[in-house]
């Protein structure tokens, strides 16, 4: 048991100690700094300052109670609804014993601790409460992941069923869950990395994910017969350029590239298409748009087409005939391949797997 104390990350985390006393921050750093990462604090409002900029460092924060500008509870009670995870400790004199257990609820406080401090004490409690913080981090990390695995699994499955749709109406469309990642994946390369959006697409909203669905797929199967019209890919590739300025791709227009046409515009309407699929947008005009323009990628497709986005500003796509050879197949084999096959290849185009 000693070995595995010892052998703990206790500076994985960092303590923010705040008090006003400078020969007391020196003490609680000569007892504690060898085993513990100490950041310092002189009263509530600079310990306000520091926890906002290490935030995400600070595993416990241990502050006296009486202050000069700001209380410890005046200070704790200003973080404690934001960072409710993180471990706060009440140093206080005994005389004020009453005002603390008083004071507990509004701060959010783990524990307090009375002056003089028994360091023995005071050492197993930091040891604990670092332990504590680490391991329910550590767990709710991992019980996001398992969350995010789960909606991963389901958003693909939801954005599988567009390319049932056809299947379900009876309508002859070849190649369509490819035509959907391709559709899913031009929309998130149009994201910046790191930007909001981002993230709000990895965190869809299902309620409305789900009231939409039926909406969507309804509107594709009214949709997708009239881009099927369109006789050959020449014509498709036009009816998709159609489409995106429709939607917002100012200045779109086409032009002969080796054995493709390439359609450039400088404005990218696509992830705001790709949120209205996933029912994130009330915008019934994008809601049609997206609809429209998932049915002109699934024409190009079941001509034989492909799209490949170019990186760059703006929207650049590149729109080829397949080099892959049409291999004959059954309903039930095409059927099959969009639940299970391209179920895979719409996640990797979320960039899920």
């Amino acid at each position: 048991m000693i070995n595995e104390i010892e052998n703990y990350d206790y500076q994985r985390y960092a303590i923010l100690f705040v008090d006003d006393e400078a020969n007391t921050r020196k003490y609680f750093r000569r007892l504690f700094a060898e085993k513990f990462r100490i950041l310092e604090a002189e009263d509530g409002v600079q310990a306000l300052t520091v926890f906002r900029e290490h935030a995400n460092e600070i595993g416990i924060i241990v502050t006296d109670q009486r202050m000069p500008n700001e209380t410890g509870v005046g200070f704790l009670s200003k973080i404690a609804g934001d960072y409710p995870d993180v471990i706060k400790i009440l140093s206080t004199a005994y005389a004020d014993i009453d005002a603390a257990i008083g004071s507990v609820n509004q701060g959010g406080i783990f524990r307090y601790i009375t002056k003089p401090w028994d360091i023995p004490q005071l050492e197993v409690t930091l040891r604990r409460s670092m332990e504590f913080f680490t391991v329910k981090r550590e767990r709710d990390a991992l019980l996001g992941a398992k969350m995010q695995a789960m909606g991963n699994v389901l958003l693909a499955s939801r954005l599988a069923a567009f390319a049932l749709a056809p299947v379900c109406a009876g309508i002859a469309c070849r190649r369509a869950a490819e035509a959907v990642a391709s559709f899913v994946q031009t929309g998130v390369a149009g994201r910046r990395t790191g930007s909001d959006g981002e993230s709000d697409l990895r965190s869809p909203d299902w309620t409305r994910l789900h009231e939409r669905q039926v909406a969507l797929a309804s509107g594709l199967e009214t949709r997708l017969p009239e881009a099927l019209q369109a006789p050959d890919l020449t014509d498709r590739t036009v009816a998709l350029t159609g489409e995106l300025a429709a939607a917002g791709a100012s200045g779109i227009a086409g032009a002969p590239v080796a054995s493709a046409t390439r359609l450039s515009s400088v404005t990218d309407p696509m992830p705001g298409l790709l949120d209205a699929l996933l029912g994130r947008s009330d915008d019934a005009a994008l809601t049609r748009a997206a609809v429209r323009v998932l049915a002109a990628f699934m024409a190009v497709y079941d001509a034989g087409g492909t799209i490949r986005r170019i990186r760059g500003e703006g929207l650049t796509l590149d729109v080829s005939q397949s080099a892959t050879p049409e291999q004959a197949a059954s309903p039930g084999a095409e059927t099959a391949k969009w639940l299970i096959d391209d179920e895979l290849l719409i996640s990797a185009a979320l960039g899920l797997l």
